[in-house]
């Protein structure tokens, strides 16, 4: 701390100033003439060399306490600039802060962006609400020949935009209640359609779910398992006529959902692929009503490997699930009971298994009354066969099989009832299921008795037929 203050600093240079002065009036007055030198006083004067050196010694002092004034005001200084940087810096990261929340609500809770695996989301701090904008397009390739079709020989190959659909989902007033929409662009028309519109609310400290809307029918697990997480490029042939490729429909769902290895579900819903509908029946509508239920074991792994892949891309854990389901769909006196079992063995090293058997049983209108009626009830049976693996971060490639064996009861007559689909393809991720490129060809050595253009497959009753599909996806 200063020995002088400001003030007394000033009083002591002023003395010193009028000191230096009087000795060089000293020197002056002893270059001239020495006057008349009066009598000796009996105390002696100091000397002009003595008040030099009081003087010289007061100028030294002065001095040093003037670098230490100095010292102190540079430490001073050296301090209230670090202050100055450091709330600058702190204003920065602030303003960084602020300007990286989308906005910033008054309570605080500011809303962020940010990218994962599935697009991208915006989310509360607080993660009470969440919104997560999707958008998936698939480019395709595809050419089909047919030997021996209706006017001999066939190729008919082109260019479509598969599927283009887009969507959001996310979680309102915390992470109990959530919601998903999806709409998909008709490839013929353009025209926008909705396909799913739901909410599902979990009971706290429970179980259980309960999810309203246009729903997934919780039936075949390769149905209800999304387009944008498939090693193949599309759903198999059975899972286009039998389950209706994605299987939508109208309804509520009650879940449980457990974190052990068992989980069920059961739906009440306006029938099997009857949604955008309104409330009334067949035949205005599809189908009267229907009901359908799943339940799922997990032997070991990880639900959500299952819930998301049908391939081992990606894959955290080793996983093995089972799953029996059925659906039984009213339309009029008639109605339709389609059952499945499936098995899914997933790996981290990169294998994927599949199979599944599915079966359908119709019930027919009555034709006819009394000791006339008749009724045409029929049974079709199914096999899939999947096997697909993971080589590096790249490449996957897969092969199928598929066996239908038609009632022929639901053909024309002499149509070929029983078909075989043999199919090798591969996908190549550029980044991950966010840009993929994919190829496969199928080969069907009785051809089909029915079309299905969402698999390449045309009607060539008995005869081979051969699919080349090439498609792109992007996943935003």
């Amino acid at each position: 701390m200063p020995i002088f203050t400001r003030s007394s600093r000033y009083r002591l240079a002023s003395f010193l100033a009028a000191a230096i002065g009087a000795a060089v009036s000293t020197q002056s007055r002893a270059a001239d003439p020495a006057p008349p030198v009066p009598p000796a006083s009996p105390t002696t004067a100091p000397t002009q060399q003595e008040l030099l050196e009081k003087i010289n010694a007061l100028q030294a002092e002065v001095t040093q306490l003037k670098d230490q004034q100095n010292a102190s005001t540079t430490a001073e200084q050296k301090l209230e600039t670090q202050r100055a940087v450091d709330a600058a810096v702190a204003k920065v990261q602030e303003d960084a802060a602020r300007h990286s929340q989308l906005f910033d609500l008054s309570d605080g809770n500011s809303i962020v962006a940010q990218h994962t695996d599935s697009g991208f989301k915006f989310h509360t701090v607080d993660g009470n609400y969440s919104l997560n904008p999707w958008l998936q397009m698939q480019f395709r390739y595809e050419t089909t020949y047919r030997s021996q079709a209706s006017a001999g020989d066939d190729t008919q190959s082109g260019f479509e935009l598969r599927r283009l659909k887009f969507g959001a989902d996310g979680n309102l007033f915390g992470p109990d209640l959530t919601y998903f929409l999806q709409f998909s662009v008709d490839r013929t028309s353009g025209t926008p359609l909705l396909e799913l519109a739901w909410a599902k609310y979990h009971f706290v400290n429970t179980p259980f779910n309960v999810q309203f809307g246009n729903i997934k029918d919780p039936l075949d697990h390769e149905q209800i398992i999304s387009s944008r997480y498939m090693d193949p490029i599309d759903r198999t042939l059975v899972a286009d006529v039998f389950a209706h490729s994605e299987g939508f429909a109208k309804g509520v769902t009650l879940t449980y959902e457990d974190k052990g290895p068992l989980r069920a579900a059961y739906a009440f819903t306006g029938g099997f692929n009857n949604y955008n509908t309104n409330f009334e029946e067949y035949p205005t509508n599809p189908a009267n009503w229907g009901t359908a239920g799943r339940a799922e074991y997990k032997f070991f792994g990880d639900w959500k490997d299952y819930d998301t892949h049908f391939s081992a891309y990606g894959t955290q854990q080793d996983t093995l699930v089972t799953g029996v389901a059925a659906d039984w769909t009213e339309a009029g006196v008639g109605g339709v009971l389609t059952h499945v079992f499936d098995a899914e063995y997933l790996t981290q090293s990169g294998l994927f298994l599949y199979g599944a058997y599915l079966g359908r049983y119709t019930r027919d209108d009555t034709v006819g009354t009394g000791k006339k009626a008749t009724v045409n009830d029929t049974y079709d049976s199914t096999l899939r066969f999947q096997a697909s693996y993971a080589i590096d971060q790249h490449w996957e490639p897969y092969i199928q099989y598929e066996y239908i064996h038609f009632d022929s009861k639901d053909l024309a007559a002499k149509s070929e009832d029983q078909v075989h689909v043999i199919r090798l393809g591969t996908s190549y991720y550029f980044y991950g299921h966010a840009a993929k490129f994919q190829t496969d060809i199928s080969y069907l050595p009785n051809g089909s008795p029915v079309n299905d253009t969402n698999s390449g497959v045309l009607l060539d009753n008995g005869h081979n037929e051969l699919v080349w599909r090439a498609q792109f996806q992007l996943l935003l």
